[in-house]
């Protein structure tokens, strides 16, 4: 009898900013059905030029993905596409992953990690590096750190959008 493939991920990117576009191109590419999401029409129009599926919608981005990267600035930003008004948090599936990328006080990940678990959702801090460049070539590094279920969940999700991923293993 012949083994079913897994199913892929599908992929969200929140930011579609320099290094967002980039990882959401890169993810598009390598033939994952990819979403993005910004506040600004142009970078949604320019995502769905190549491709990708946009919305303006955090719910439905989230409704679409299993696997969601959030590529904002900072850590109030992070703090707000999870549990904001309309957040991540509150609209995806048991099972996703969040993927935060974002430089933040290393206090800040566990934290995001136990509010995510309590509806069953998993969290993978995910830095990347590497400029915009690197970003667009599909060739960004992510340092990510979780729990081995939310590696597992998120599938080939991070390799998707980068060229080198270093699992460094548990933050907590």
């Amino acid at each position: 009898m012949k083994q079913a493939q897994p199913t892929r991920p599908v992929i969200g990117v929140v930011g579609l900013g320099s290094m967002g576009f980039g990882a959401a191109l890169s993810a598009h590419r390598r033939g994952f059905t990819t979403w993005g999401t910004d506040p600004r029409a142009e970078a949604r129009d320019r995502f769905a030029a190549e491709g990708g599926h946009a919305t303006a919608s955090l719910p439905d981005l989230a409704a679409a993905c299993d696997v969601v990267v959030v590529l904002v600035v900072n850590a109030a930003q992070t703090e707000d596409v999870l549990f904001g008004a309309d957040g991540l948090a509150q609209h995806l599936r048991r099972g996703s992953v969040v993927v935060t990328s974002a430089t933040v006080d290393p206090a800040l990940p566990p934290q995001w990690e136990a509010r995510l678990a309590e509806r069953g959702l998993h969290l993978i801090d995910g830095p990347v590096s590497g400029g915009a460049k690197k970003a667009a070539d599909g060739q960004m590094t992510v340092m990510a750190s979780g729990r081995p279920e939310a590696f597992a969940a998120a599938g080939d999700a991070l390799d998707a959008i980068a060229g080198k991923v270093y699992r460094l293993g548990d933050h907590a």
